[in-house]
């Protein structure tokens, strides 16, 4: 008989080591995962709106992809990745990530690989490249370089392990990080940041009026096209052949083929070795500003080739300012009139991320101080760079609406103007009367936004936008030319009632509203009592939302 004690197993009464062992290291590993959740502060999304719309191009894969991160943060946290938290990423400083890839933007004939393959890894790239730095190095110059790291990974996994990618596309891309808004674009894509002009009103994203006025600055206009001198002279230095002049500027490639084009991902044939040097470099043109966030700066817009091509920046802009704080009709209105110039094979994308009053993460959220912040490696525009973004009031912070969808949401009574069309994927529309809708998307959209400027004049010829600024909603939530609009143009049975109900949905709870879609309940989150809507999405059309309580 063997004692108990015999054998290394004492007090366990004979269980096995490594059973011991193996319990020990599943309680750690909750205990770590438990720490971990307990650990993490509240993440909350950057105060912004983003809408991207595009018009044209070929049917089937299309030339150009967008990718509208709107809470890095909760990418990084399921990616189980630790982004630094020091320096401009102290205090969980709210991110997002916009970036629009454009196969059009390339040396080569446009194609869909590229611009497909970057749009589905990029924000990897980013998220595993800011997580390397170090404690020390997390302020402006070294975010910089992690975004150029994350071009020059991303063309080189694009050209290694995608051989049947021969195709290339430029990029617009912005990280907002806190108040700082970095910019890397490659191509001929372009970034503008839209500033309010002095004497225009440009203090509340409520206003709806039409005093605003922005000036567009260009933040990718420095690289990407071989008339500009610097570029020009590095190709020659890398032994590319230049033929033309002026903005007919062209590179000859190893291949033969001519390029206007001196910067992009992928394009495969372009980037052979040419007398110890490629024609076509990765490396984008970075800038970055510290944002006087809904007060100097209002929004900022990524843009395709030939958008750019066919509407200059300052219109861009003056759309922009049309539709304060509605980046889908104005994308809507942006990409419109570029596709009416552009050719038929073109597409025409823009996105706008509108900057929200209350700064970075809302009213009440401040990032604190810029620990460890080095400037050295430069800012878009010096004078932005020294102009303090503006401060949030000295209260207890709360999570803007946006940030938190579905978890302090309340019901809310609304009204709205519903506008139908017809698709492949809603093949039998009818209206409130029960006839066939016929018309499509596109038109559905250019309808919406010309109700909005009707809403908008009406608004105007009241003294609304002054007594909008001052959060009075009297004068919009008495609009007449709401009814009056309802009641000729919705397609809900709600239109049918009569005088100040026209349109009433009553109190839509928070359940409601989900089942209307998420683009819906996003939009209820932010509107305050008789303010109204951006253009909606939803299951059953288009929406213009006006919150009443």
């Amino acid at each position: 008989m063997v004692s108990q004690g015999v054998g290394g197993h004492e007090g366990y009464s004979g269980t096995p080591l490594w059973k011991i062992q193996q319990t020990r290291d599943q309680r750690d590993l909750l205990q770590e995962s438990l720490n971990y959740v307990v650990d993490r502060k509240p993440i909350v999304s950057p105060n912004v709106l983003v809408e991207a719309v595009t018009f044209g191009g070929p049917p089937g894969k299309p030339f150009a992809r967008h990718v509208l991160v709107k809470c890095l943060r909760k990418v990084a946290n399921r990616s189980r990745i630790e982004l630094p938290s020091t320096g401009l990423f102290q205090k969980q400083a709210p991110m997002g990530l916009f970036a629009l890839f454009d196969g059009q933007s390339c040396a080569g004939d446009p194609g869909p690989g590229a611009a497909d393959y970057a749009a589905r890894n990029f924000h990897k790239k980013v998220l595993e490249n800011l997580a390397s730095l170090p404690p020390g190095f997390t302020n402006e110059k070294f975010v910089k370089a992690a975004l150029v790291k994350s071009f020059e990974d991303l063309d080189a996994d694009l050209l290694g392990s995608q051989p049947e990618v021969q195709d290339g596309c430029g990029a617009a891309v912005a990280l907002l990080l806190g108040e700082h808004l970095f910019t890397a674009v490659l191509g001929a894509c372009d970034a503008l940041l839209c500033e309010a002009q002095e004497g225009s009103s440009s203090g509340s994203s409520d206003s709806r009026g039409s005093a605003l006025s922005l000036r567009p600055v260009s933040l990718g206009r420095n690289q990407g096209r071989c008339s500009i001198p610097d570029e020009r002279a590095r190709l020659v230095r890398n032994g590319a052949v230049i033929v033309g002049e002026g903005i007919e500027t062209q590179a000859v490639g190893a291949a033969g083929g001519r390029s206007s084009v001196s910067r992009s991902l992928g394009d495969r044939s372009w980037k052979q070795p040419i007398s110890g040097g490629t024609v076509l470099s990765c490396i984008s043109e970075i800038q970055s500003v510290k944002l006087g966030w809904a007060e100097q700066h209002m929004c900022f817009l990524l843009a395709t080739k030939p958008l750019l091509d066919a509407v200059n920046s300052q219109e861009m802009a003056d759309m922009a300012a049309e539709f304060v704080a509605q980046p889908r009709a104005a994308c809507g209105e942006i990409a419109t009139k570029a596709a009416e110039k552009a050719a038929a094979s073109s597409q025409c994308t823009a996105v706008e991320v509108w900057l929200l009053p209350g700064g970075p993460g809302g009213e009440g959220f401040s990032v604190g101080s810029e620990e460890g912040s080095d400037t050295a490696g430069g800012s878009a525009n010096a004078a932005n760079a020294s102009r303090p973004a503006s401060e949030a009031p000295k209260k207890k912070a709360k999570q803007n609406p946006s940030a938190v969808l579905g978890s302090e949401m309340k019901s809310a009574r609304l009204r709205h103007i519903l506008v139908k069309f017809q698709d492949a994927q809603r093949p039998a529309v009818v209206d409130a009367y029960g006839k066939r809708v016929t018309r499509s998307r596109h038109d559905a959209e250019a309808l919406m936004r010309r109700l909005l400027r009707e809403l908008r004049e009406q608004l105007d010829a009241d003294g609304g936008a002054v007594a909008s600024s001052k959060r009075n909603s009297l004068p919009m939530l008495k609009s007449e030319t709401f009814q009056r609009l309802c009641k000729e143009h919705s397609e809900c049975p709600t239109s049918q009632k009569g005088g100040g109900t026209c349109g009433d949905l009553g109190w839509v709870s928070p359940d409601a509203q989900a089942k209307l879609g998420r683009d819906f309940q996003s939009a209820v989150s932010v509107l305050r009592p008789g303010h109204w809507s951006d253009i909606v999405a939803s299951i059953d059309g288009l929406h213009i939302i006006q919150r009443i309580a």
